[in-house]
């Protein structure tokens, strides 16, 4: 049993937990502070699950600001910290007919007049460029069954790209963290935040009642222990309301699952192999104009990483409090569903890329998206009327590429400090991504 009190806890050692972990830890070398997850080691939940992409095509303030400091941040690490992220530049690609092209013409000039380096690709630009995409389908009644749409237009964005999410999250945030003092506690599950009343304890049957003040005396865990502390950070992502809803904090997060399937093949070496778009000599990042279904290039080994596909029917996974510690909680599932492979995104990528016909599926894996059910932004918060508790929560998806200027809204707020700093110098209030006063623009860029 560890009987030491730490100035801060932070529960979740994922991507948003360990930046947070570390902004706070260099803005007060003072505190004591600890880091728990119930994994072996940080990044390794749904973190290690990602596709771990990032861009900067927004039309959104809010979204251009958190991914476009946390990006230029990662580079920095690379570039001038010499720290290998294996941060690439490979471009994403939007294909979109014309109806999406018309319908996102306002977000395309939104990024242009904020200098987002884009570029409009139309039908000829990349047939040209991509001989084996399929850009028609209208004599193709398969095709029409599948509700797919004739690829118009692309939009190219060029400062977006790859790294390697264990290498941000351990060799950069935790290493540093623990370089300046930062303790880790892993393999150990926090089962229940313990709430207590803010002054003195009266007796009272189930203390603290209504009308006491209340803060977090602590946190019980798997082990048996309770971990003590001023002030509770839970950066738990799709796990957040398992310690939060049984104390009454509503954080707007719903985990639903996603799936990432790698198909591979000597075959797809001269598609892969690519000089039109970016410095590795690879295809883009494609997103096809069909549920957000998306390809990933791994040229080395000559294959692709399929993500997306339509969230209509796929259900939230809740969980109930009091069995969080069973083995077979359904938010530590990372089996993949390959039947939505089979009968879905294969259905649908075969017609666009013949290519894939007959590729054999190599590889599935599952994770879950911590979705804000708000505007699918993070929310950094403390919760009214509880003392020593801040949340960190609902990546939406977008965990990695805003995680830097999560974790610096995360240490302001912590610091009660009305704006955050994000790398660059730009100023981001505070209170924007919280729940009382949130002030998130609309992100009018969606396919």
């Amino acid at each position: 049993m560890n009987d030491k009190h730490y100035d801060v806890v932070i529960v979740g050692a994922g991507i948003f937990g360990m930046a947070t972990a570390y902004h706070l830890k260099k803005e007060n070398a003072q505190l004591s502070m600890l880091v728990v997850d119930k994994a072996a080691q940080a990044g390794a939940g749904n973190t290690a699950q990602s596709a771990a992409m990032y861009r900067d095509t927004f039309s959104s303030e809010v979204n251009l600001l958190l991914s476009s400091t946390t990006r230029d941040f990662f580079k920095y690490v690379q570039n001038d910290l010499e720290i290998d992220l294996s941060l690439r530049d490979i471009t994403y690609l939007w294909l979109m007919d014309r109806l999406q092209f018309e319908k996102n013409k306002n977000a395309i000039e939104i990024m242009l007049e904020n200098k987002v380096r884009i570029e409009i690709l139309d039908k000829s630009d990349i047939k040209q460029k991509i001989p084996s995409l399929v850009t028609d389908f209208d004599d193709n009644e398969e095709a029409q069954l599948l509700n797919l749409k004739n690829i118009d237009y692309g939009l190219l964005g060029y400062d977006c790209g790859e790294l390697d999410a264990d290498k941000i999250t351990r060799d950069f945030y935790e290493a540093e963290f623990k370089k300046m003092g930062g303790e880790s506690l892993y393999n150990t599950t926090v089962t229940k935040l313990i709430l207590e009343p803010k002054g003195e304890k009266l007796g009272i049957p189930g203390e603290p009642v209504g009308w006491q003040e209340k803060k977090i005396g602590g946190a019980l865990t798997s082990n048996g222990d309770t971990i003590k502390s001023d002030c509770f950070i839970i950066a738990t992502g799709a796990w957040a309301n398992e310690l939060l809803l049984p104390i009454g904090v509503n954080c707007h997060t719903m985990p639903i699952k996603k799936y990432l399937f790698r198909v591979q093949h000597s075959k797809l070496a001269n598609f892969l192999d690519n000089i039109h778009f970016n410095g590795e000599n690879t295809i883009p990042f494609f997103i096809f104009p069909v549920h957000g279904i998306h390809l990933k290039p791994v040229k080395y080994n000559n294959s692709i990483w399929i993500g997306g596909g339509s969230l209509i029917g796929k259900p939230y996974i809740m969980t109930k409090p009091e069995e969080i510690t069973l083995e077979d909680n359904p938010l530590d599932d990372t089996q993949a569903n390959d039947r939505d492979y089979e009968f879905d995104r294969y259905l649908i990528l075969s017609e666009y890329l013949p290519i894939l016909k007959d590729v054999p599926l190599t590889n599935s894996w599952g994770g879950f998206y911590a979705m804000n059910t708000i505007d699918k932004n993070p929310v950094v918060f403390k919760p009214k009327g509880i003392k020593g508790l801040q949340v960190v929560a609902s990546g939406s998806g977008s965990g990695i590429m805003k995680a830097d200027a999560i974790g610096r809204i995360a240490s302001a707020l912590f610091n009660n400090e009305e704006y955050a700093e994000l790398f660059g110098g730009s100023k981001f209030k505070v209170s924007r991504l919280g729940l009382e006063k949130r002030d998130v623009d609309k992100e009018d860029f969606v396919i």
